[in-house]
C-alpha cells in the first residue's frame, strides 16, 4: 500500500438473499462462502457468472450494469444493480448507469492527476519538489486529505505515515532491489509526519526536511473510491459496488435490506477465503504481505514499509478494516498491519466506526468482529 494506488487482492462480492451479481473476474480463484460454511452450489453459480462476464469488460443483464476499467495501476470493477422500476425500461436504465460509471471513471482519473506523486505536475509532486525550500499552496481537496493523513499518522503513532516515500522509493519489488543498511538509516531520518507543516489559513503544505517526500498511496485510492461512490449515488443508484484491487465500497441503499458478502483471501492460498464479511453501505480495505513481494535467501520482502525502520513490517500477514469511508479503511489497514495484532486492535477499539481483522505473523486471526 505504500506505493501509489497498488494492491492486488481477490475479493468476492455477492448479495445475500438474491441473485448473485457479477463478482470480480479474479474471484473465480477463490471459493464462495456463506456466513459460516462453504456452499458449493453458490460457488458454481458465482464462477459461471464470472466466466460469462470476463470476456467482455462491459456487461449488461436485465438488472445489472458492470464495467471493468484499468485505473490507478489496478483493475477497478464498477457494478450497478438497476432499480426495480428500470427493469422494464432497460435501455434507459442501462444508459443512465453507463453515464454514472463514466462520470466515476473521470473523477478517479482527475484525482490521480491531482494526487499521484508519479504525475510530475500533480500537487503532491510540487510539494515534494519544494521540500526544505518553501511552502506550496494546494487545493482545498488536497489540503483536507493531507490533513486527514496527518491525523491518522498521529493516532497510529506514526505507523501510517505518508512521508514513508523517503525510504519506500529505495525498494524495487520488480527488480528485487534491497537497499543497503546505510541507505535505509539515512532515509529514515527524513520519515516523520511531523516534518509536514500545514497552514490552514494559507492552505499551504511545507516539508521541513529537505529529503522528506510524501506519497498518498495509502489513502488516495480509498478517497478516489469514496468520490466515485458519491457520483454513482448522486446519479440515482443505491445498490452498487466499486472494487479497486481490494479496496472496496459496497452500497445497499438506504434500507440496507440486503448486505453484500465480501470474501477476504487467505494470505497463503489464493484458492481459499479466511472470512466472509457482511457489508452494507461501507468500505473494506485489506493490506497483505502477499500483495507485492519477492523472496531472497528465504526472507520475504514486501511493500508495506515500517516508517520507523524503512524495512517491510514483520508483525502481520494481513490486515482488513471495515468502516464507513474507503479512505479511512485504506489508511487504517496500513496502520494496523504495521502496528501488529495487539497494538492494531487497540487502535481500532478507540474508533467506534471501524472494525478490523488481522492475521498475525504467527498465523493466528485477531479480530474485533468477534467481540
Amino acid at each position: 500500500m505504500n506505493t501509489l494506488f497498488s494492491r492486488n487482492l481477490w475479493v468476492l462480492v455477492a448479495l445475500w438473499s438474491g441473485a448473485t451479481l457479477a463478482p470480480t473476474a479474479t474471484a473465480e480463484r477463490i471459493r464462495a462462502l456463506s456466513h459460516s460454511a462453504i456452499e458449493s452450489t453458490t460457488t458454481a453459480k458465482s464462477t459461471a457468472t464470472i466466466k460469462n462476464t470476463e470476456a467482455n469488460p462491459e456487461h449488461h443483464s436485465a438488472n445489472v450494469v458492470h464495467r471493468r476499467v484499468s485505473l490507478m495501476t489496478t483493475t477497478v470493477d464498477f457494478h450497478i444493480a438497476l432499480p426495480n422500476t428500470q427493469h422494464t425500461t432497460s435501455h434507459a436504465g442501462i444508459s443512465s448507469a453507463e453515464e454514472a460509471i463514466s462520470a466515476a471513471v473521470e473523477e478517479i482519473e482527475r484525482i490521480t492527476l491531482l494526487m499521484s506523486e508519479w504525475e510530475p505536475d500533480s500537487e503532491i509532486s510540487r510539494i515534494n519538489q519544494a521540500a526544505g525550500q518553501q511552502a506550496v499552496v494546494v487545493s482545498a481537496e488536497v489540503f483536507r486529505l493531507i490533513s486527514e493523513a496527518v491525523r491518522i499518522a498521529d493516532i497510529s503513532h506514526g505507523k501510517f505515515d505518508i512521508t514513508f516515500k523517503s525510504a519506500g522509493k529505495l525498494w524495487d519489488f520488480r527488480t528485487q532491489v534491497i537497499p543497503t543498511a546505510k541507505q535505509l538509516s539515512d532515509a529514515v531520518t527524513a520519515i516523520d509526519y511531523r516534518h509536514i507543516k500545514l497552514n490552514p489559513e494559507q492552505r499551504s503544505v511545507f516539508l521541513k526536511h529537505t529529503n522528506t517526500r510524501i506519497g498518498l498511496g495509502g489513502i488516495a485510492k480509498g478517497y478516489a473510491i469514496d468520490r466515485a461512490a458519491q457520483i454513482i449515488r448522486q446519479a440515482g443508484f443505491d445498490v452498487f459496488y466499486i472494487n479497486a484491487g481490494g479496496d472496496l465500497y459496497a452500497s445497499s441503499g438506504p434500507n440496507a435490506k440486503k448486505r453484500w458478502q465480501v470474501g477476504i483471501q487467505h494470505p497463503d492460498d489464493a484458492e481459499q477465503l479466511i472470512a466472509m464479511l457482511p457489508v452494507a453501505n461501507a468500505a473494506v480495505a485489506t493490506s497483505g504481505d502477499y500483495e507485492r513481494y519477492f523472496e531472497h535467501d528465504g526472507v520475504r520482502y514486501h511493500h508495506i514499509i515500517d516508517p520507523d525502520t524503512g524495512h517491510p513490517a514483520r508483525l502481520s500477514r494481513s490486515a482488513t478494516v471495515l468502516t464507513s469511508r474507503a479512505y479511512l479503511a485504506d489508511a487504517l489497514a496500513t496502520a494496523i498491519f504495521v502496528l501488529g495484532p495487539e497494538r492494531g486492535l487497540a487502535l481500532i477499539h478507540q474508533l467506534p466506526e471501524a472494525e478490523a481483522m488481522i492475521i498475525g505473523a504467527d498465523g493466528e486471526v485477531y479480530s474485533t468482529l468477534t467481540d
